[in-house]
């Protein structure tokens, strides 16, 4: 699948924790990309819980980092991922793409505060 796909495969999903947030957003495009299951332990179903487990480990940024090879946002490519606003994005042409409350929500990929670059893209 490609990012366009998957971008389209998720355009009107509604927002929810453990399925359709954020991390499951971003994650899920990672695992497209690299074939490997990555953060498999990350579940939750509640916002509390979403923020006590991140909180444990450190934030959003602090798990990708364990993971992943932090690149200047300016570098990225399509399908890296990003931070915007506090949420795990994915970069695509001139957006950053992350889950919103009634589907995906683009936002300026100059918003991006910290990226990450994704391993063997298809």
């Amino acid at each position: 699948m490609t990012l366009s796909e998957y971008i389209a495969k998720n355009l009107s999903v509604p927002f929810a924790f453990g399925s359709h947030d954020c991390i499951t957003f971003t994650v899920g495009w990672i695992e497209i990309a690299t074939c490997k299951k990555y953060l498999p332990e990350l579940t939750w179903t509640t916002e509390k819980k979403a923020l006590a487990e991140l909180k444990k480990r450190g934030g959003i940024e602090n798990i990708f980092d364990g993971h992943f090879q932090r690149v200047e946002p300016n570098y990225a490519v399509d399908g890296d991922i990003a931070i915007v606003d506090g949420t795990a994005s994915v970069f695509s042409g001139v957006h950053c793409v992350s889950t919103g409350t009634n589907g995906l929500a683009f936002k300026d990929r100059t918003l991006a505060t910290a990226a990450w670059r994704i391993p063997c893209q298809k």
